[in-house]
């Protein structure tokens, strides 16, 4: 491999990332005390932090005394520079929801998909509608915004915008930021749904600090992100993570993959309620296609002792337990993050019990270095995580031209700000 030798506009960029990361996570901070602890020099941290300031990106924020030296003048994030966009796309809903700079929620949508076709323009629509309530009701317009984070369900190449492969609507090769893009003037980023919320909770919730953390997110899919030093592993092909299509039974039922015996035949909404439907005739006068409340209604049916509600939940626990024993054998993390909104509400009722069974299959050595907590950010975790692809764009454009691949096609964008 041949090694290219960074140039100086390279240099430059990197530094500039490096240093708008540091203040914006640990400020108020100096311009000495960024130097000093990301190690670029003083004249190089000044140029760059003026250039922010000029930009209205960063503020200074205060004075902080020293004893016997000079003050030093604090910098911080401009809390009015702008606004980010987190869209989740779950199998049976839409939420969208809008964060400022400093990702504090300002307005949220939520719309349910309970018809049994999903089309391409249905799903497209659906976020279009969500974007325009929550800019319309915090009285914003869109050059305010800095970016849209998108959180998809299956396969998701995020160069191209595209679904590259949705089992539950059938998809293939969908491009779906073109189609925004046609619409919109927001920069928009596209990931897979559980990478975007192992992401989210990294910077933002239980896993801050942390260096290595595995997320299962269990909805009507089953998905996993993994964060390894700080970094989300993606694989070859950006496919890493897809646990919920990983064997639990090589006899079992057909999953919509088109293998057998998939984990998400066993822990996903569709196999826990065609599981309850199985063992009974009584049946709640509740739409399948209404995931949420039928998972809901299961929890309240084990409380008043439904026998067949309580088989069908321990049965749940045990296929979760084992599902996580299986990421702790295999990815060794500090931390195992339970979320997705079935994740959630199974892990707040059962957290104790599937631990209990995850020591039964676990690598006692692993499980012995793993802490299993369920998400911090609760439902909000895959959209916060979404809107932080856009952060992290941000960190490496601050602000100024930016190179964006929509369709297969290169476009300039610049980000547009009221200064």
């Amino acid at each position: 491999m041949n090694y290219k030798k960074p140039s100086p506009a390279d240099s430059r960029r990197i530094n500039r990332s490096e240093i708008l990361r540091k203040i914006y996570f640990e400020g108020p901070i100096s311009r000495l005390e960024v130097s000093q602890q990301i190690g670029i020099s003083p004249a190089t941290v000044t140029n760059i932090v003026n250039n922010l300031l000029e930009k209205k990106i960063l503020m200074e924020s205060g004075i902080r005394q020293s004893e016997g030296g000079r003050p030093s003048t604090l910098l911080t994030i401009n809390p009015d520079y702008g606004y980010f966009l987190g869209i989740e796309v779950g199998e049976t809903f839409i939420q969208v929801e809008l964060f400022d700079i400093l990702f504090n929620l300002c307005q949220k949508s939520f719309s349910s998909l309970n018809t049994p076709k999903i089309s391409p323009h249905q799903i497209v629509l659906g976020m279009l509608q969500g974007i325009e309530d929550v800019i319309s009701r915090s009285k914003l317009s869109e050059k305010e915004i800095i970016g849209g984070g998108i959180g998809f369900p299956g396969l998701v190449d995020p160069i191209k915008g595209v679904s590259v492969f949705t089992p539950n609507w059938g998809w293939h090769n969908v491009s779906i930021a073109s189609q925004l893009r046609e619409r919109l003037s927001i920069p928009i980023y596209i990931d897979n749904g559980a990478k975007a919320m192992a992401i989210g909770e990294m910077l933002f919730g239980a896993g801050r600090g942390v260096n290595n953390i595995t997320v299962l997110l269990v909805g009507t899919g089953v998905g996993s992100g993994i964060i390894t030093e700080r970094t989300l592993f993606r694989g070859s092909s950006n496919n890493a993570g897809e646990f919920g299509h990983t064997t639990l039974n090589m006899d079992g039922p057909q999953c919509r993959c088109g293998s057998h015996g998939c984990v998400e035949v066993y822990i996903g909404a569709n196999g826990i309620i065609s599981r309850y439907q199985k063992l009974t005739s009584d049946t709640p006068v509740l739409s399948v296609d209404d995931q949420i409340a039928f998972i809901k209604f299961l929890l309240s049916e084990y409380e008043v002792g439904n026998s067949a509600a309580i088989q069908t939940l321990n049965e749940t626990v045990r296929y979760l337990g084992v599902t996580i024993a299986n990421l702790i054998n295999a990815y060794n993390p500090e931390l195992l993050l339970l979320g997705g909104w079935s994740g959630l509400l199974l892990g707040s009722k059962f957290l104790s019990q599937i631990e209990e069974v995850v020591a039964q299959y676990a690598i006692r050595q692993s499980l012995s270095k793993t802490t299993i907590r369920l998400c911090q950010l609760g439902q909000d975790s895959v959209a916060k995580g979404a809107a932080s692809l856009v952060l992290e764009h941000f960190f490496e454009t601050a602000g100024e031209s930016e190179s964006m691949v929509i369709g297969g096609k290169v476009v300039d964008r610049i980000y547009k700000h009221n200064t």
